[in-house]
């Protein structure tokens, strides 16, 4: 259910209901966090899945928060406001080094960071966003520092040559392109975006590839969790449930975490650690 007054302050926390399994009543809730790329009602429908079948490895009962912005979800990570969280790769990356959450999974494949403008109308090359507004969900997104280092390779500066503009979401930058407030949107190449929606847009450019998400564990979850977890998200990866919940995201599978994949992030640290501060 919606806490239309949480909402406003900062984040909503939503409880899955109804008899999901025998659920201990003495243990509390595990918290799980998302990224915040759409809108909280977007995200409970998509992750349901893996919040039915978090309940029924664990027998406790799942509350799902969408912090309202980057800053926010570094913030609850600092604080340890999460016990499970899927993350940005990059903000996964640093929760590790510097926090130490452990990661759990990693969604597969990679994407890549597009640029996006309404198909039959705005800019028609990267010379025509001089001038122009680009709609962002953050300047901390990773999709979004690479498209804006492909960019400026191409001589386009932030800044400079065009404007950005913050949204909520995705859906928010969908809607501010759609209405002309902005001419152009950065996103993955695949999910998050409504079907219909991006049939009525083209990628303009395509920027650098762009690592999956990342389920990390807070610090205090019980080791014995942990490994649970890694066991579980992997064998849950291959089920309807799981490719319901993938297929929106846009990606196929969870995959193992591994150093090489996480240290491949490591260039991105000091200007994401930069911008949430």
């Amino acid at each position: 259910m919606l806490n239309r007054r949480r909402f406003l302050e900062s984040t909503i926390a939503l409880s899955v209901l109804g008899a999901r399994g025998a659920i201990a009543a003495s243990s509390p809730p595990l918290r799980l966090g998302t990224l915040p790329v759409v809108s909280t009602r977007t995200a409970f429908e998509i992750y349901s899945p893996l919040m039915n079948h978090l309940e029924r490895v664990l027998r406790r009962k799942v509350e799902l928060e969408t912090p309202p912005n980057f800053r926010t979800l570094y913030q609850r990570i600092r604080e340890k406001g999460f016990d499970v969280l899927v993350s940005p790769p990059h903000i996964a990356r640093l929760a590790q080094t510097k926090f130490g959450w452990q990661p759990l999974a990693m969604c597969h494949p990679e994407h890549l960071s597009v640029l996006m403008v309404m198909d039959g109308g705005g800019p028609k090359t990267l010379e025509e966003i001089r001038g122009k507004t680009i709609a962002v969900l953050d300047k901390s997104a990773l999709v979004v520092m690479i498209m804006m280092q492909a960019l400026s390779k191409k001589g386009l500066v932030m800044e400079r040559d065009f404007s950005l503009m913050e949204t909520r979401n995705y859906e928010s930058s969908q809607i501010a392109v759609r209405q002309g407030i902005a001419q152009a949107m950065v996103a993955r190449s695949q999910g998050i975006i409504d079907v219909n929606e991006r049939e009525r847009m083209r990628v303009l450019f395509e920027a650098g590839a762009l690592p999956g998400y990342v389920i990390i564990a807070a610090p205090s979850l019980d080791n014995s969790d942990v490994q649970l977890l890694r066991r579980e998200l992997r064998a849950f990866s291959g089920t309807a449930d799981a490719q319901a919940l993938l297929k929106k995201l846009g990606y196929e599978e969870f995959i193992p975490v591994t150093e090489q994949a996480m240290t491949r992030l490591d260039p991105y640290l000091n200007a994401t650690e930069a911008n949430l501060k």
